[in-house]
């Protein structure tokens, strides 16, 4: 859709803030941008003119010309905003046009959207487009990725006072990746307070470094009194953060069944934003450490669907006690483990073993 509206250049009017010169032009005049539009306007006669501003949240100025212009053309205008991080604008109390605006995340590559996907270097490179289809040297990338990202993003945003100390921060996350999270003990890892730790989680929230699975209950205090695990959004960013992106990777490997969950738990917040389900995803476990990885919730009049991955080919009655004693707990619910079977198969009456790729598509039905 967006490549019909730049084939049509004379409705298009197309602004991106990383370049210095556009970006100092529209700094000293940010009301340059609703003459500009007025003009497309008026040359365009009765079509639509499209407005694309890349990287917006480097100059919040001129969100207040874009709700303007919304209100005086409504019809004849539609404005494309994208930025990697909606942190700046919250901070600042700028105008985010509720109401007016539709939020969409633009994720790394889905395996959907990859012909002949190769699992194994989604686990090693992740799915950012460049390192999985376009970098002669996917290490060399995600490394100046990952430290363009700490440098630029995050410092030029005053996210943190310290970037050393969330640099640290980000190596222990790296390495908690998909676990249960106790702020005290990463904070005296990281040297700085618990509190501070909570910041900059929220910080890898805020700017979709990564994202968060509260624990499952229905009971809202339940949920409140337990901890949250994160995932990062991205495998290859995580290994880079871990330094062990030229490790080799292997099947039976720990780490791979790890990266294999991390994989599918991504694919799951992926595709529960483009295919616009609104399920909201939490982990279980109890005192007893029975487990279960995903629990996506559907609602309250709906029961909820239990999700165990699992990077095996034919996972066994042993692999899924988490699933069976959340079955026993809660009868109504979907009990689904995905995994690397090329067959779907049962185990029991109600325990659904399902291959990954159309597990993911049952799980956010």
């Amino acid at each position: 859709m967006i490549r019909d509206w730049l084939a049509n250049r004379e409705c298009i009017v197309s602004i991106n803030l990383l370049r210095a010169a556009e970006f100092r032009r529209y700094l000293r005049a940010p009301e340059q941008l609703a003459l500009e539009v007025e003009h497309a306007l008026r040359e365009a006669g009765d079509r639509t003119v499209r407005v694309f501003i890349d990287e917006v949240q480097k100059l919040p100025e001129l969100l207040d010309e874009v709700h303007d212009l919304m209100q005086n053309h409504q019809e004849r205008t539609q404005f494309i905003l994208t930025g990697s991080s909606a942190r700046k604008l919250k901070r600042s109390g700028v105008n985010l046009l509720a109401g007016r605006a539709i939020v969409r995340h633009l994720h790394p590559f889905s395996f959907a959207e990859i012909p002949d996907f190769d699992l194994g270097r989604a686990l090693n490179w992740g799915t950012l487009p460049k390192a999985y289809l376009g970098a002669s040297s996917p290490v060399a990338f995600l490394e100046a990725y990952v430290g363009t990202y700490l440098k630029e993003e995050i410092q030029l945003e005053s996210a943190v006072r310290r970037l050393d100390a969330f640099q640290r921060f980000l190596e222990v996350a790296a390495q908690m990746n998909g676990h249960l999270i106790n702020y005290t003990k990463v904070g005296k890892d990281c040297h700085v307070s618990a509190k501070t730790v909570r910041e900059y989680f929220g910080i890898l929230e805020d700017t979709l470094l990564a994202f968060r699975l509260d624990p499952w209950a229905r009971s809202v205090r339940e949920q409140v009194r337990q901890q949250p695990k994160f995932y990062f959004f991205d495998n290859g960013v995580l290994n880079a953060l871990r330094g062990e992106l030229r490790i080799d990777l292997r099947p039976s490997s720990y780490r791979y069944g790890g990266l294999f969950e991390t994989f599918v738990v991504q694919e799951l917040h992926r595709q529960n934003d483009y295919l616009d389900r609104g399920r909201r995803f939490h982990h279980w476990r109890t005192d007893a450490d029975d487990e279960v990885d995903v629990i996506v919730d559907r609602g309250w009049s709906q029961p909820p669907t239990a999700v165990e991955i699992k990077s095996a080919n034919a996972p066994t009655v042993d692999d899924v006690d988490g699933l069976r004693v959340f079955g026993k707990l809660y009868p109504e619910a979907r009990l689904l483990c995905l995994c690397q079977t090329p067959r779907p198969y049962r185990i029991g009456q109600r325990i659904e073993v399902l291959p990954w790729k159309d597990g993911v598509a049952e799980a956010l039905a």
